[in-house]
């Protein structure tokens, strides 16, 4: 485990013009590519459909469970099998766990420690925001 903390980054002025930008600068060679431990978005509502309560459950009952699979997961949970799958997906599709097949079973295993919802506040964030405000009044 290299990072050990998955960030869910929120800025909510980081639009889909700068990340362009930034890919370009990336595959330029001018900018680091944002780190695997790292996904940012600008809108607070997907970051909430992406890591619901039940995903958090999700994610806390394999790091200290260690289920041998989902099914055994989806018990531990008191939940559905194909809803615990699909939970299981989005975290792996997100890179926060990994789903390992193992002949016919798939084991679930955290690939980070803990998940952190980064929200800066900051003068420039601040200083933003009354600029929206005021071109919204007006």
């Amino acid at each position: 485990m290299k990072n050990k903390t998955f960030i869910f980054q929120y800025n909510p002025y980081f639009s889909p013009k700068q990340m362009v930008g930034e890919f370009k600068e990336a595959i330029n060679g001018k900018k680091n590519v944002q780190p695997d431990n790292v996904m940012l978005a600008n809108d607070l509502a997907v970051i909430h459909r992406i890591i619901s309560k039940a995903r958090l459950k999700v994610f806390a009952s394999i790091k200290a469970y260690q289920p041998a699979n989902v099914h055994e997961l989806a018990q531990l949970l008191h939940r559905d099998y194909t809803n615990v799958w699909r939970d299981c997906q989005v975290l792996a599709n997100c890179g926060i766990i990994e789903l390992k097949e193992k002949g016919k079973e798939t084991k679930p295993i955290i690939l980070y420690e803990q998940i952190v919802l980064d929200f800066p506040v900051n003068k420039e964030v601040l200083a933003k925001k009354k600029e929206v405000g005021s071109s919204v009044q007006t």
